[in-house]
Order: structure tokens, then sequence, then C-alpha cells
């Protein structure tokens, strides 16, 4: 355990937020102090004037420099069409190391139905997908997502049962559904721009009332089912639409695997689980939310509790 995770799992929030509010006035987007807005993978803070949005990350293994080459791929994207919102500017440090990008404030999209849900991703996967793009990989995608957060895990003191549970269950998933992908054809699967992470709190409304994806991250190019599979997530654990798939199939304007789907959606299932566990001792009522989603896991009719 290295000085950053112990710094990062604290989640020292006044401190973040004057970090944040410098850089910001660095760069000249607000002269406004900031909030904390919520926590997931980022650290997710909001000017006091509501014009920006900060995201600061807890670690990156990757340099600056690939984030910016991300953020330039992501205007481009948008410029062509991407239900996107458009980041503000570069990525840049905070005096302490850590990576932020500032985003424009937007209204959330409340009470977004799953058939407008599928919508909007679909506009996403008709855009042209660039080949300088990540290619979306099963093991690469819940691998890295896996190693990544096991330090933050252990630094907030998640029980060792729970991270085992998690551990063993993610790659006994993660083995059937690389065997389904490598049965498909893999590489050769039909192929198109994805958002990677199409749940309702990442879509906002904007000014002139159409619909947008944030939190764009994990965009890539990939099969649509990665899309469709958080969506299924949404549905089936949180909302228990017993209709989720048929209604996602009805939505959806193009071909879709089911059997992938099917694989997608086991791994994101405790993926989800996986990143409840980095909440642990930060956000009230996480560690009493995934204690029950581990001791229930195999009861389907349990309502998984909102983040």
């Amino acid at each position: 355990m290295d000085a950053r995770t112990v710094t990062d799992a604290t989640l020292d929030v006044e401190r973040t937020a004057q970090l944040v509010h410098d850089a910001a006035s660095r760069l000249e987007l607000t002269a406004a102090g900031f909030r904390l807005l919520r926590v997931g993978n980022h650290i997710v803070m909001a000017s006091l004037d509501g014009k920006v949005v900060a995201r600061v990350r807890y670690l990156s293994r990757q340099p600056l420099e690939h984030h910016i080459a991300h953020h330039s791929r992501l205007k481009q994207l948008t410029r062509a069409g991407a239900p996107f919102v458009a980041p503000l500017c570069d990525p840049c440090r905070l005096s302490d190391g850590r990576i932020v990008t500032f985003w424009p404030m937007q209204s959330p999209a409340s009470e977004l139905s799953l058939e407008a849900l599928v919508e909007l991703a679909w506009r996403c996967h008709r855009i042209e997908a660039s080949g300088a793009l990540p290619v979306w990989d099963p093991e690469e995608c819940f691998l890295t997502r896996w190693t990544t957060r096991v330090p933050l895990m252990e630094a907030r003191g998640v029980p060792g049962r729970v991270r085992a549970f998690l551990e063993v269950t993610l790659h006994r998933r993660l083995g059937a559904l690389s065997e389904c992908w490598a049965d498909s054809g893999g590489a050769a699967q039909s192929r198109v721009l994805i958002h990677g992470d199409v749940y309702s709190p990442n879509v906002v409304r904007r000014g002139d009332g159409t619909l947008a994806f944030v939190d764009l991250d994990s965009v890539g190019i990939g099969p649509p089912e990665v899309d469709l599979s958080t969506v299924r997530v949404q549905y089936q654990r949180h909302n228990q639409d017993p209709h989720v798939v048929e209604r996602i199939l009805a939505a959806y304007q193009g071909a879709v695997n089911e059997r992938l789907l099917a694989e997608i959606y086991a791994t994101d299932e405790i993926n989800e689980l996986v990143w409840l566990a980095c909440l642990w001792g930060v956000v009230p009522g996480a560690d009493q939310e995934l204690t029950r989603r581990v001791d229930h896991w195999d009861d389907p009719t349990l309502r998984w509790q909102e983040f």
C-alpha cells in the first residue's frame, strides 16, 4: 500500500475541493468554489456557480498524455454527432499529482425509460468508430478494473471474505464470457462505437432538450451488447423488471447476440459489486448494501439499492 492509495482512500473532500478550485481558477473556467457531488469511480465535484463539473481520479496508471489523447478523440466524436457532452479542456494534474477533468454542468435526465436509454445507445452505435479508440476485450476490460481497484478496497478495509467472493466470482464469470466471446468470433464480432457504461445517471439533458452521455472514460469500439448489458443490470437488478430482455430486444434497432448479452450481463453483475466495494467506508450505506448483495447473491428477486 503506497502513500497515494492511503491518501485517496481517506477522501479528504475539503482538500480536494481546494485543489480543484485552484486548477479551475488557473484555467479560467470559474472562480467559484467546489462542493462534493458524488463518489464513484471518481470524486465528482460541482462548482458553486453551477457551471462546471470536475472529476478527479483516485489513481491512474496511465500517463497524462494518454488521457489528453482520449479527450481529443471524444471531442472529434462529439463533432461527428456522437451523443456525448464534450469536455471543457484537456485533462490536467492537481498540485498533488491526481488527474482532473472539467465538464460543463448539465441537467440530469430524470425518469429515463429503458426504451429511451436503449435508443440513446443506438444513436451512439450508429456513429462511425475510429480505429484509434480502445477495442473492447473482456479480460482486459474486467481484469484491469479489478486490478486497479484491489488496492483501494484493501485501503478502505473491505473484509477479506467479501474480497475473496468478488475475486472468485468475477474470474468464474469472466471465464464463461471469454469462452463465449471466442466462440462467437471475438475480434470478428460486429464492433461499433460504445459508451461502455450506459446507466441512466450517466445521461443528461442538454439545454436544447436532447439527451447525451457523460462519464466517457470507457468509450471505445466493441459489440453493442456491452452497452445493452449495463441497461439490463439497471432494469433487472435495480428495477426488478421481469421483461427487461424482451424490452431491450424490442427497443434496439440492430441485431443482438442474446448469448453474448447474457454472459456480459453476468459479468457486469459482479463488476458492479466490485465498484460498490470501492465506496466502503466512504459513502453511507455502501458497506451494508454490499454485504447484503453478497449474502443474498443467488436471490434474483433482491432489489439492489442505488448509490
